[in-house]
């Protein structure tokens, strides 16, 4: 159709250009021209109207195709880009709250090491005092064996 009519427009232009007379008349030209397309010929006309035909179909295939990867990709990268905004807004959230663990567990470290050394010297001065328990009991044993074998000694002795 398109092919027509461009052979057409070309046939109405040569034919108002071409000078009047029994040879160069327009509709004999047209009828012409319009055997030589019905009779199968292909002319340049017709082949240049073809390939553009042809390529006006590859360029709407390709369009089509771009569009599909289009949607497809920009689909990918909104999701993509939402997915890692997501991942960044968790990342920080975690850093935060393990930061905060941190310096609560540094804390409690500090307190620990404190409470650590108030019982190593506690630990230490009740070995002292269990030394000296221990040292003033056995004093007070010698003591009481000693007045009990001097108590039994003088009941035998009686």
């Amino acid at each position: 159709m398109l092919c027509q009519a461009l052979v057409l427009c070309a046939l109405l232009a040569v034919a108002a250009a071409a000078p009047a007379g029994p040879h160069r008349n327009g509709a004999a030209l047209l009828q012409t021209w319009e055997k030589s397309l019905d009779s199968g010929r292909d002319t340049p006309i017709t082949r240049v109207v073809n390939l553009l035909k042809e390529m006006s179909k590859t360029l709407e295939k390709d369009m089509e195709e771009d569009e599909s990867l289009y949607k497809e990709l920009a689909c990918w990268c909104n999701n993509g880009k939402y997915e890692k905004g997501e991942a960044i807004k968790a990342a920080s959230a975690k850093i935060e709250e393990l930061t905060s663990t941190i310096e609560s567990l540094t804390a409690k470290s500090a307190e620990l090491s404190v409470n650590i050394k108030e019982l190593d010297a506690q630990l230490a001065s009740d070995k002292q005092a269990l030394a000296e328990a221990t040292a003033l009991r056995e004093k007070q044993l010698a003591e009481f064996h000693g007045m009990e074998s001097d108590s039994v000694q003088a009941l035998e002795n009686l």
